[in-house]
């Protein structure tokens, strides 16, 4: 006897327990680093209006924009889909430090400096702890260094990615205590002539205003799932 799938039959649990499944990008690390290293640059630091959310393709959604307002504080300025979703609260005008948990922020603070100060790439192991409907998440930040309008560096280009099961409410993070962080100065980067530059990732068309620099280089996509 031959038997058929009905989705109607499926358990209303085993629905909502997939689309709490987080899927990382495995390579979305190496992929961002890669497009921001090919962006043309001065002195190393590639500037923010130059990063072009139509080229990051699928990336966009677990990306940011950060801009430092104070030592050891930076604001998101725009921030992804996905990003929205995992801490549940709209992220724009927010200090990145907003989606840590207290016990990271002043460690956070000081990997802001290194990325500003320096410049460097900053890369951190972090986790989503367990807690009640809380499932443990595993996962990085990425913190790339980018200059503004004035040559400053001054902003951040991020990523953030987890996985695990993303549970109920929002999620904060803190960083792995047995893991170091990567901390590499921007040195003996080779600068690239200005133009189009190309990934491999897929893209999507978005809408994009590129003029004037105080206006967002990504767009943010409010989720009300």
């Amino acid at each position: 006897m031959s038997m058929t799938f009905d989705p109607y039959k499926v358990p209303a649990n085993a629905i909502s327990e997939a689309q709490d499944v987080i899927m990382t990008n495995p390579t979305a690390l190496k992929e961002l680093e890669n497009y921001w290293a090919a962006l043309p640059r001065s002195n190393g630091v590639p500037h923010r209006k130059h990063v072009d959310p139509i080229a990051m393709g699928a990336l966009l959604e677990d990306s940011f924009i950060l801009e430092r307002v104070a030592p050891g504080v930076a604001r998101i300025r725009v921030a992804g889909r996905n990003i929205t979703k995992l801490i549940g609260v709209e992220p724009r005008g927010l200090p990145l430090t907003a989606i840590m948990l207290p016990e990271a922020r002043p460690d956070i603070a000081k990997y802001l400096e290194q990325v500003f100060m320096t410049p460097s790439i900053v890369e951190i192991p972090l986790i989503g702890p367990r807690a009640v409907g809380q499932p443990k998440l595993h996962g990085k930040i990425l913190l790339l260094p980018l200059r503004d309008d004035h040559g400053r560096v001054s902003r951040i280009l991020g990523l953030l990615v987890m996985s695990g099961r993303r549970g109920l409410g929002g999620r904060r993070f803190t960083i792995v205590s047995d893991k170091a962080a990567r901390v590499d100065a921007v040195v003996g980067l080779h600068a690239v002539p200005g133009g189009k530059t190309k990934t491999h990732c897929p893209t999507f068309r978005v809408p994009y205003h590129e003029k004037a620099e105080d206006k967002p280089a990504l767009r943010l996509v409010v989720s009300n799932d």
